[in-house]
């Protein structure tokens, strides 16, 4: 599961409610929903593809999960 941002299209957002049932359906676990028509929530990479696709949808944003090397790898100890 990824955790996604969604901003819905400023068209859609007095149907906010009835596009975030939509979502849900297609398999998104909202965690926020804002008025201003900002969704946030849990998806699996196939729903993400099929969500990325809906008309109401004007962004979808993946969360980017950063690499860093444990401490006590090489290009952590390198001495100056």
């Amino acid at each position: 599961m990824k955790r996604i941002v969604i901003t819905v299209s400023e068209y859609y957002l007095h149907e906010l409610n009835v596009v975030a049932d939509e979502l849900r359906e297609e398999g998104l676990t909202i965690t926020q929903l804002h008025e201003y028509g900002v969704i946030v929530g849990l998806a699996a990479e196939e729903t993400i593809e099929r969500i990325r696709h809906h008309k109401e949808v004007e962004s979808l944003t993946e969360e980017k999960i950063p690499k860093i090397a444990p401490p006590d790898a090489h290009i952590q100890s390198l001495k100056k």
